[in-house]
């Protein structure tokens, strides 16, 4: 009898294997595996027990088909959980295309480090525009307006096997816009130029190998590398840190756009493999004497800006960022009478995390002689901005967030003002954020220098990048 018995154990145990050898074959050509992680463990539970009975009877070819089976169920685990973390590389993967097209700057040709491949063309190059427009609605009425539209040129050249040249210029357009900072005096997102309907916004050229990128024109600061991490409000925000400061493009002072500035970046890559992390991210700037905004006939003597970059190679950033621009002529009636007691310094450090669904990021700086009021005023204080974003349902996004800027309270000059307003929007994706359509609520709760209120702005817009 019990011969028999082993006999039928090992036909069953023969069948099941074939079966199963069966299933794993016919996987669908997706991927999708047509057994789950828990169904296995189900099978390989009972497995075992089968597996210590035809042991404890020591049979050998019955020993042999259940070591068979537990080979084929591994095969269908690991199967599983390479499909799995296939899924969630390719959600990370498309969460860093959406941070990257939500951005305010496209970027340089080197925005992060990358291996070219060997054979690649001597020079390439594209055109690239951004239309971006919206309507504002405000106390003192309505506006159809420019939000940062313009068109560029970028191509680069291949020097050697390691090294390449580029070189980028990129006009902005105010055709609607002259009349917007009348009807948002309290902030400047570093686009209006007053009686300009063309102006530059940048103008680059630069030099790039594998371990560092120089570069010389208008370009994006070393500042912005940490201020962007909250510049991604469609119509509002960038008013707190003192990216945009003194109403303007932060050109002179060097911590937007800055203007003639000399850069280089390098990527240092110290930390071990299993950190997990990307190649440390390390920038410097030089600019030489630039007119001290809203200060006619007096210059900086110079500015330098720091700033380093810490990316995980999955979802977070931590970064921070300095900016020096000394100031010679301390005793000038017209640096005195504009609240300027020293050289302008910002300290920004800044942090941001994202997934598929979601994006957070935050910014906290320390400015001296740096921003101004509505009416030009410089004062040392505090900024701080907050921005997020969350999938609602597929293309729908929720964003929000907030800016805050406050003089230390001795700065009497400054008057009462204060810059604070709340952001809550609504964002439809068409491709990724490099087109889209939204609206946004900014509630307002900024006092000018005077101690009048500024009140809250409603914007409908879109962006339709090309």
């Amino acid at each position: 009898m019990f011969p028999r018995l082993h006999l039928f154990i090992v036909i069953c145990l023969s069948s099941f294997v074939s079966l199963a050898e069966e299933i794993t074959d016919s996987a669908a050509p997706d991927g999708v595996p047509l057994v789950g992680a828990e169904s296995a463990e189900g099978v390989l539970s009972e497995q075992e027990q089968i597996r210590y009975e035809v042991i404890a009877e020591e049979d050998p070819q019955a020993q042999q088909t259940t070591e068979h089976l537990e080979e084929i169920w591994e095969a269908v685990e690991l199967k599983v959980l390479e499909e799995r973390l296939a899924a969630v590389d390719a959600d990370t993967d498309r969460a860093r295309e959406e941070v990257k097209s939500e951005a305010e700057e496209p970027g340089l040709i080197r925005d992060e480090p990358v291996t070219k491949p060997d054979e690649v063309e001597a020079f390439t190059g594209n055109v690239y525009g951004s239309i971006r427009l919206r309507y504002r609605q405000t106390d003192a009425g309505g506006l159809l307006g420019d939000a940062g539209s313009r068109a560029g040129a970028q191509g680069e050249w291949r020097a050697s096997q390691d090294s390449w040249a580029y070189a980028r210029v990129e006009l902005g357009f105010n055709l609607l816009d002259e009349l917007d900072q009348l009807f948002s005096p309290s902030g400047s997102s570093g686009e209006s130029q007053a009686g300009q309907s063309l102006f530059p916004r940048l103008y680059t050229v630069g030099f790039e190998t594998p371990v560092i990128v120089a570069s010389y024109g208008k370009s994006w600061s070393t500042y912005y590398k940490i201020s962007n991490f909250t510049d991604r409000f469609d119509s509002n925000g960038s008013a707190a840190v003192g990216t945009f400061n003194a109403q303007t493009d932060g050109g002179a002072t060097g911590t937007g756009r800055a203007d003639q500035v000399l850069q280089t970046q390098a990527y240092i890559d110290f930390l071990p493999e299993r950190s997990k992390v990307n190649p440390f991210n390390l920038n410097i700037q030089l600019q030489k004497g630039q007119p001290i905004p809203g200060v006619d006939g007096v210059n900086y003597q110079y500015s330098i800006g720091l700033s380093a970059v810490l990316d995980s190679r999955e979802d977070y950033s931590l970064g921070v960022a300095y900016n020096l621009a000394t100031v010679d002529e301390l005793d000038n009636p017209a640096v005195r009478a504009a609240g300027i007691k020293g050289d302008a310094q910002a300290l920004l450090i800044g942090a941001r995390w994202f997934d598929d669904k979601s994006y957070i990021g935050v910014a906290v700086a320390r400015l001296l002689n740096h921003e101004t009021t509505d009416e030009g005023t410089y004062f040392d204080g505090w900024g701080s901005e907050l921005y997020a974003r969350y999938r609602l349902i597929k293309k729908y996004w929720l964003v929000g967030g907030y800016n805050w800027l406050t003089p230390d309270e001795e700065e009497v000059q400054a008057g009462q003002y204060e810059l604070l307003y709340g952001v809550i929007g609504l964002r439809y994706s068409i491709d990724e954020f490099n087109r889209l359509a939204y609206a946004e609520w900014r509630i307002d709760n900024t006092t000018n220098e005077s101690g009048d209120d500024v009140g809250d702005i409603f914007t409908i817009g879109i962006r339709w990048d090309f």
